[in-house]
């Protein structure tokens, strides 16, 4: 039996889980062939089922959020189309600018306030191609909503803006890295999140805690272009029934278990407020707390030092604010922990001052 080293308490991230043992033993035991071949059966498992769970008709095992990302956008576009990306996107702003070099397309932004989506200004951001003027022929969304609030965005009101862009033909992608907390969150069955995009990712390798792992979904007629992108990417792989065993124990017993998480973030942010860090509540929707220092006397980086040396691994985003991620691998009992460990910090510093 393996043991995980518990000396550190690792709030930073979720994709920080380690897999469970039915994963370990799943994996051990893999049936496998070659994917690049079409002959990994256990992949094949995954990927029907992944399909089956978000309402679309086949999917594909990548490697990782991001290579999903970019082979949706390969797959519904053309070089020098224009898209529309959310300014705290992922996609946008924590891919290394694979829209642009990789892609070959223009990304156009636009802000969403709170998870809301500007309906009317996206209508109006879309171009039709011109002498001057890259089409627009993709809009991209992401739900959960910015990796560092986690909203969950409803699905009413995804379903407002599929309806409003489909008019002005658009294809629509959903990056759904944490697409199964939003479901959770919002108590409804995943496929109302995505039954109006065309094409949608989850990861594997966060909270549902597989060791590797994305699965993007759509047509048949997509997902088989999709799979000529991901080899372009250099990301077809051979015995991938290894990885894809774990993710099929996820999908099978890993994402009602999230519900946990969320209850876990909410009692840390609650207990968090209460020693005097700025956090909204009501933002605190799935497994992700915002924590604001603003008119503390310590940054960010300064907190996320000295909080290391006590054991408790948190993410600073800037110099007034943190990030924190519950996951299967934080117990209730480290929300304690946790809470002391701040409060004895944020003592100190007053000290200090």
């Amino acid at each position: 039996m393996i043991k995980i080293d518990r000396k550190k308490i690792d709030l930073r991230s979720d994709t920080v889980t380690q897999p469970t043992p039915e994963m370990r033993a799943a994996m051990s035991d893999a049936v496998v062939g070659d994917d690049v071949l079409g002959e990994d059966p256990t992949v094949k498992r995954l990927e029907a089922m992944a399909a089956k769970m978000l309402g679309k008709e086949a999917g594909l095992f990548l490697a990782s959020g991001t290579m999903a990302n970019q082979v949706a956008v390969l797959t519904l576009t053309n070089p020098g189309d224009q898209i529309l990306v959310h300014d705290q996107s992922h996609i946008y702003c924590l891919e290394v600018d694979g829209l642009r070099t990789t892609c070959g397309v223009q990304p156009r932004t636009f802000h969403v306030s709170n998870g809301i989506y500007p309906v009317d200004e996206l209508v109006r951001r879309t171009n039709t191609a011109s002498i001057h003027q890259a089409p627009t022929t993709l809009l991209c969304l992401e739900n959960s909503h910015d990796l560092n609030h986690g909203l969950a965005i409803p699905s009413q009101h995804i379903d407002e803006v599929c309806h409003a862009v489909k008019d002005s033909k658009l294809a629509i992608y959903l990056d759904g890295a944490r697409l199964f907390n939003a479901a959770i969150a919002l108590n409804v069955d995943p496929i109302a999140l995505t039954h109006l995009v065309d094409m949608a990712a989850f990861c594997l390798s966060k909270g549902l805690a597989c060791p590797v792992g994305s699965v993007l979904v759509g047509s048949q007629k997509q997902i088989e272009l999709a799979r000529r992108m991901r080899q372009r990417l250099g990301g077809g792989w051979r015995q991938a029934g290894i990885l894809a065993a774990a993710g099929i124990i996820a999908l099978e017993k890993m994402i009602y278990r999230l519900a946990e998480d969320h209850k876990k973030a909410r009692m840390l942010a609650a207990d968090l407020k209460h020693i005097g860090l700025g956090i909204d509540e009501a933002q605190v929707q799935t497994n992700i707390i915002l924590v604001d220092l603003s008119g503390l006397r310590i940054n960010a980086y300064d907190l996320s030092e000295q909080m290391a040396t006590k054991g408790i691994l948190i993410k600073p985003i800037d110099q007034n604010r943190i990030r924190l991620v519950t996951h299967i691998d934080i117990d209730i009992s480290d929300i304690g922990t946790t809470v002391a460990a701040f409060k004895t910090t944020l003592e100190e510093n007053r000290v200090k001052a």
